[in-house]
């Protein structure tokens, strides 16, 4: 019994070499009155098979509190998928590598947050980034944009509110993908319905996924403007 204890042992020393959780720290934000804080935590974990550095944020002091514990499980429920994923993917590829001639190599996870609050909307913006073998590792952004004062995530043209703000937008956007020589200006069509966005200091970014206007090397191209002279009449 005792040898079976200590095999179990080495077997989960050797499958999580270590394994930490700490807090981040608190970011206060006050709008209209309101206090809104976000607190994160983050998780550290390197084993065998895959190295993990992932931060999962949580929201409070949002007026809606059923509206604020779904958007805190949603965000923490992404991320966590997207862990599992992951691992799943390491697992199968390490247990394949033992009857392949190619060796295994390592899997990695990372999640990064920010957070900002500008003109009434608190924006997380994630992203995610995961090795999983070839020649570079891939890369994703998510950002959720919450309205403090309504308790609801907006989407661009929300923001944006007219059609001549888009278009400006637009107009913007083309302009500074023109600039650079790294970019396909073919490929941007304007801006979509779902498109990538946050709010900081007054201005409002909009980001791409990689490929999606320009090539690896590229990353996620970002373009800020500010927020009033887009919505200016």
């Amino acid at each position: 019994m005792r040898r079976l204890l200590i095999a179990v042992y080495l077997v989960f020393a050797l499958a999580v070499a270590f394994s930490y959780t700490e807090d981040l720290p608190e970011q206060i934000f006050l709008s209209n009155g309101n206090m809104i804080s976000v607190l994160g935590k983050n998780i550290v974990e390197d084993s065998e098979m895959c190295e993990i550095n992932i931060q999962i944020p949580s929201i409070s002091g949002l007026k809606d509190k059923p509206f604020e514990d779904y958007l805190n499980a949603t965000i923490e429920s992404e991320i966590t998928d997207y862990r599992t994923q992951i691992e799943e993917m390491a697992q199968a590829a390490y247990e394949e590598s033992k009857t392949s001639e190619w060796p295994f190599r390592k899997f990695s996870i990372y999640v990064l947050y920010e957070a900002y609050l500008s003109d009434g909307i608190l924006s997380i913006d994630m992203i995610f980034s995961e090795y999983t073998g070839g020649a570079h590792p891939g890369a994703s952004r998510r950002t959720y944009n919450i309205s403090v004062d309504r308790c609801r995530l907006v989407a661009l043209h929300s923001v944006l509110d007219s059609g001549a703000a888009e278009d400006r937008l637009n107009e913007l956007i083309t302009g500074e993908i023109g600039k650079r020589e790294d970019l396909w200006p073919e490929y941007f069509k304007g801006v979509t319905t779902d498109q990538g966005f946050y709010l900081k200091a007054g201005r409002l970014c909009v980001y791409f996924q990689p490929y999606e206007i320009g090539p690896w090397a590229a990353g996620m191209p970002e373009f800020c403007f500010s927020l009033g002279e887009l919505l200016k009449q």
